[in-house]
């Protein structure tokens, strides 16, 4: 039986429109080359974070799943630690569960409320006395209040719980109260330091191990095994898509110049991209390729992309930077397979033991 390399995870289900369906084959293959963990992102489309959980713990036997990330004020939090349990059981301990803010516009638009950090702290305080076997009376606090919360699992050990983070503040948050966290895509260098250094804040000052909280980052990676537009989509592409959503955010956390991105979201070129959704998934071949000469190169470096080697050596440096392990986003397995065989035969010396459940170190 191949090793399973617990260090290395993938997204599944990353292509538009999503096909819940490719799941399966995903899983499987991951397996079968040696991925440690399935990373699943929920969207309300046909990604239920639950539904595809159970699928991939049905179809694999030592492939890692984390939610990662789900909302915590999209479900009653009773249902929400019923979901941890039921996959803490069927997947026998492989199941971790992530929480994210997601976009206040959108939470707005829909008629839920901006979700805070003190939101997030007093849920997962809730979920683990839920998970603990506690009853709660009459709880009242930043994340809601309910006269009565109760469940009863029965289980030995409980989820790990994480975060999906860009800011410094709800990264230190991780540190302190989370067991693992998922950096951004495309940070550079200098943000994935800084990204670390504040998920070790928030665990020291917790009285914490600083290096106890699994950090993963989230590296786009697009190698030459796939098409040319393939990887300019998976590169390019999806950059452009997450600067559609939340530029401000994505480039103070890199400290990339904000005159460049004004001067790119300006032009006639992007306006009309952008009009037509999302980027990554609408944009024709020559609109990506006008829009790669646009986006400076030190931003899309922040990428895995070149020879299967070339990308292991981007994903060597995301250990040398501090993180624990890494997530190949924007790649399915079967993509993936020469990058992990190339990694498999030049694999770093790991400062750190990592588990088969991607929210656990050894």
């Amino acid at each position: 039986m191949i090793e399973q390399l617990n260090e290395l995870a993938y997204y599944c289900i990353t292509r538009h429109p999503a096909d819940a369906r490719v799941l399966f084959p995903e899983a499987r293959t991951a397996e079968e080359i040696g991925l440690g963990s399935c990373m699943i992102g929920e969207r309300m489309t046909v990604k239920d974070s639950a539904v595809l959980s159970g699928g991939v713990a049905a179809c694999t036997t030592t492939l890692g799943i984390a939610a990662a990330a789900t909302n915590h004020h999209t479900r009653h939090p009773m249902v929400t630690a019923t979901i941890g349990s039921t996959m803490q059981a069927i997947s026998e301990g492989r199941y971790a569960m992530a929480f994210g803010r997601g976009m206040a516009a959108n939470w707005k638009a829909i008629g839920l409320p901006a979700v805070t950090g003190a939101q997030l702290r007093d849920f997962v305080g809730i979920l683990r006395r839920l998970w603990a076997g506690e009853t709660i009376i009459d709880h009242r606090g930043p994340a809601g209040s309910w006269p009565v919360l109760y469940h009863q699992n029965g289980l030995a050990d409980a989820p790990p719980i994480g975060f999906v983070a860009v800011g410094p503040k709800t990264l230190e948050l991780a540190g302190e109260i989370g067991d693992f966290v998922v950096l951004h895509t495309f940070f550079s260098d200098e943000a994935t330091a800084k990204s670390v250094a504040a998920v070790r804040r928030g665990a020291e000052r917790a009285g914490k191990d600083p290096d106890s909280v699994r950090i993963w980052s989230c590296l786009a990676t697009a190698s030459d095994a796939l098409s040319e537009e393939d990887q300019l989509r998976r590169r390019t592409g999806r950059l452009a898509t997450y600067l559609q959503a939340y530029a401000d955010v994505l480039i103070s956390a890199n400290g990339w110049d904000p005159r460049v991105w004004e001067r790119i979201r300006t032009t006639q070129l992007y306006l009309d991209a952008a009009a037509a959704g999302p980027i990554d998934a609408s944009a024709s071949v020559e609109v990506l390729e006008q829009l790669d000469a646009l986006i400076p190169d030190e931003w899309l470096d922040s990428a895995a992309y070149g020879t299967p080697k070339q990308c292991v050596r981007k994903i060597a440096r995301e250990f040398d930077l501090g993180c624990h392990s890494v997530i190949m986003h924007g790649a399915s397995p079967h993509e993936l397979a020469s990058v992990v065989a190339a990694y498999r035969a030049d694999r770093p010396t790991l400062r750190r033991a990592v588990a088969a459940n991607p929210g656990k170190l050894v």
